[in-house]
């Protein structure tokens, strides 16, 4: 005879709720609204409890408002993780801070929120912005995280650019907009 175990594990009702307990079941949905500066936080926590940023400098613009996206927060978070992780790869020793830039969506929910990674000092050649962005499968090592975190944009239906800059590298996440929520 088998008995249902509710979260205390002691013979009772199966239909416990998970809230009570401090249990979260395991299978989230995939698209929930999710606060990108506190994502940007959590990642750059993450990176930094983990020594993946090898003393690079990360500096954040984030505003005061949450800035709110609906898609998966996990995959959000792995984004974050791969760029700030190239970026402090590929800084070289004398590079200013990688700078994490978050700037909300419009008031009219046209244009999503976005977020932009600056990396001073990093410079890729033509053939490899094209590659990230085209041909993910022609990559080399270096830039195998950029082309991973444009699949993972790709799919949560955001976009993602590379634009070269005087003294670095800048790549622009811009995620889907809210659409018409507010009216």
């Amino acid at each position: 005879m088998s008995a249902a175990l509710d979260v205390k594990g002691s013979p009772g009702d199966a239909e416990a709720p998970f809230g009570g307990q401090g249990l979260e079941p395991v299978d989230f949905p995939d698209v929930f609204q999710v606060d990108v500066a506190v994502s940007v936080r959590d990642a750059l926590e993450l990176l930094g409890a983990t020594r993946r940023l090898h003393g690079v400098e990360v500096s954040l613009e984030l505003p005061e408002d949450p800035v709110i996206a609906r898609v998966s927060r996990r995959r959000l978070e792995q984004v974050l993780l791969l760029l700030v992780a190239h970026a402090a790869d590929a800084a070289p020793p004398d590079a200013q801070a990688v700078r994490v830039v978050v700037e909300p969506p419009d008031d009219f929910g046209d244009v999503g929120p976005r977020f932009q990674v600056v990396m001073p000092g990093v410079s890729l050649s033509e053939r490899e912005t094209r590659s990230v962005v085209l041909s993910p499968l022609r990559v080399g090592n270096t830039q195998r995280r950029l082309a991973r975190a444009r699949e993972l944009v790709d799919a949560m239906g955001g976009e993602l650019a590379l634009e070269r800059l005087e003294q670095g590298t800048a790549v622009s996440v811009q995620l889907p907009a809210p659409g018409l929520a507010s009216f």
